[in-house]
Parts: C-alpha cells; sequence; structure tokens
C-alpha cells in the first residue's frame, strides 16, 4: 500500500473517530467527558495495515497510538459569542457569575426621572397680573385661607377659578355653600350669602406654590393675623398645610414634629390670639384640609369629602346658633 493511501485512510478513521463523540446538540455530553472512553476498534482497524521489506519473507506489523482528541470542559453558561459581545459588554463581576454557572442578575430597568422643578420665580415674572381681592368681612364664620392665587385666578380676577381646583366642588358637598356649587365669579358673595370668607397667605400670584420662598411664606403670617384680629372670624381654615406649617412656625418658633400633625381641626390652638387683658379677643379655631389644587393627588376623593364634611357639620350648626340660614335672604333686585 502506497504512503499516500495509508495517510488518507487515517484520517477517515480520525473524522469517523471524532463522532462518536459528539452529542445530540454538537456538543459533548457530561456522561462522556466525565469518563473518557478511547475508540475500542481504532488499534485493530490500524493493524491491518503494514509495509512489506524486500530483505524479509515476514510483514512486520506497526501500531500506531490511538489518536488524542483535545476536549475543553464545557462550561454550564459560557459567555456569549463574540457576535452578542457587540451590542453588550460584560463586566468582570457578570463574568465572574457567568463562569460560575448562575445567572447573571437581571439589569435593572431605568426609571424615568421627573423632571425638578425651577423653584423659586421672583415677583417681576408675574408682574402684569394683578393681585387677588380678598372676601371678607366682620363676624364671619369661616374664613378660607390659601397659599396664593394661581394664573388661572389672577387672570380671571375670582378665587379658585382654575378649572381643576377642587375648592368650590368641596365647599358645596361639605355644606358650607348647601344650596348650590357656586362658580367662581360669586366668591365676592360669599360673606353676604353664607357668612364666609376668603383670603391668602401671600397675595402675589405663581404658577405653583413651588415658586414661592419660605421668607414669602413666613411674613405673610403677620398679616393674616392683623386680618383676623380686625374681622374677628369664629374660625379660619387653612387650604394647605403649607400654611399651617408657616402659622405653626412663626407661633412657636420652630417646626412641626413628626406624628405633631393631624388634619381638621387642631385642639388646643387658636389664630390671631389677642394679647391676654380685660376684653381681649381669645382668637379663632383652625381647621387643615389638603392643597385643593388639581396638582395636589396625594389624597383619595373620599379622605377629602369626609375631611371636609366635618367642618360642614360645624358651619351649619353655627348658622342654626346664630338663627342663619343658607343663602341668607338679601334685599330683592340683587343679580345674584
Amino acid at each position: 500500500m502506497s504512503k499516500r493511501k495509508y495517510a488518507d485512510e487515517t484520517i477517515k478513521m480520525e473524522e469517523e473517530t471524532e463522532e462518536e463523540y459528539e452529542s445530540e446538540d454538537g456538543g459533548f455530553s457530561d456522561d462522556e467527558y466525565q469518563t473518557p472512553k478511547p475508540p475500542p476498534s481504532f488499534g485493530g482497524l490500524i493493524s491491518k495495515f503494514a509495509f512489506s521489506s524486500s530483505s524479509s519473507s515476514k510483514t512486520p506489523t506497526i501500531t500506531l497510538p490511538a489518536p488524542i482528541i483535545s476536549r475543553s470542559t464545557p462550561c454550564e453558561n459560557p459567555l456569549p459569542s463574540s457576535r452578542n459581545t457587540r451590542s453588550k459588554k460584560f463586566s468582570p463581576a457578570e463574568a465572574e457569575t457567568s463562569l460560575a454557572g448562575e445567572p447573571s442578575p437581571p439589569s435593572a430597568k431605568t426609571k424615568k426621572k421627573r423632571a425638578k422643578h425651577g423653584g423659586y420665580v421672583p415677583p417681576s415674572v408675574y408682574a402684569h397680573l394683578s393681585p387677588l381681592p380678598d372676601t371678607l368681612d366682620d363676624n364671619l364664620i369661616c374664613v378660607f385661607i390659601g397659599i396664593n392665587p394661581g394664573l388661572k385666578t389672577a387672570s380671571i380676577g375670582h378665587s379658585f377659578a382654575n378649572p381643576t381646583n377642587l375648592f368650590w366642588p368641596l365647599l358645596y358637598s361639605s355644606g358650607c355653600t348647601p344650596d348650590r356649587r357656586l362658580p367662581p365669579q360669586m366668591d365676592v358673595m360669599l360673606p353676604e350669602l353664607y357668612s364666609l370668607g376668603q383670603t391668602n397667605i401671600v397675595k402675589r400670584p405663581t404658577k405653583d406654590a413651588a415658586e414661592l420662598s419660605k421668607e414669602e411664606m413666613l411674613a405673610g403670617v403677620a398679616g393674616l393675623e392683623e386680618k383676623m384680629r380686625w374681622h374677628k372670624p369664629e374660625a379660619v381654615c387653612f387650604v394647605g398645610k403649607m400654611v399651617w406649617e408657616a402659622v405653626f412656625k412663626v407661633q412657636n418658633r420652630r417646626g412641626l414634629r413628626k406624628g405633631e400633625f393631624e388634619w381638621g381641626w387642631q385642639e388646643g390652638v387658636r389664630f390671631a390670639k389677642e394679647a391676654e387683658k380685660e376684653g381681649s379677643w381669645g382668637g379663632c379655631r383652625i381647621f387643615v384640609v389638603p392643597s385643593t389644587s388639581g396638582l395636589v393627588a396625594a389624597y383619595g376623593p373620599e379622605f377629602k369629602r369626609n375631611l371636609w364634611k366635618k367642618l360642614g357639620d360645624w358651619v351649619q350648626m353655627r348658622r342654626q346658633e346664630r338663627g342663619e340660614s343658607a343663602p341668607k335672604i338679601i334685599e330683592e333686585g340683587c343679580p345674584w
């Protein structure tokens, strides 16, 4: 047999031997890898090939060693191919986790960050808008004190005029205006018809309360106290916790502590109380509700209705005790 023919037969048998070690999925199976077995018939097959020599009548047999097939340890979770690594890079920690046979931790979804508010805006920005006038009178049952007018309110010139604001619907459902839901244009009739009033701790309008400074809020407390001492209402309702926080800080020279606040009546506290002397005014009761702005969605409708109902029940009780109706009877010819 020629040397070329011998080499071709050897290559062919090596290929057949490698096929015996392949599993169905194209890799090496675990059992075959743990207990490797040499080709059982390779030595027998190769022994039939012999070289003839002219110097001897006997035909010597040369046995070739079995071919060594190099196999690397299969990895349960190999790293992705080079084609995949182009789009995703693995950190050293992820690579170690993958090689250890553990699944890589899922990548955290990137949360959309809310755009941060710009913060304080100077009065010059909205100087073209007029301040909102107060609707106050003497001896009212309750005065509602908001934070400051919004842009829609300032442009129209009436309280809580933004359609998304819940002030007027809650005023009606609570019983403070039991006969109807008033439009913002009727804010000027609150004292005359219902013994109610409205003002704000800060006069200038802004897009929202975040555009005000803390100094403005604290400075507005003194003006509120002066108005309440002049008109002497029975109670005030702070529409927004920010108002009460500013009042509390001025009165106590510190902020509210954790667990020191609850919505509704602030028992044992009076607002705008005069210095104790003979005939001094004892101040007005305090009720606190969340802001009615449409931008405030931290409290559900049911919570707001129930909270406002407590105030409305007290207002109606005081009307009966004062002998008033709601709305009060007014002269004929009034456009309202």
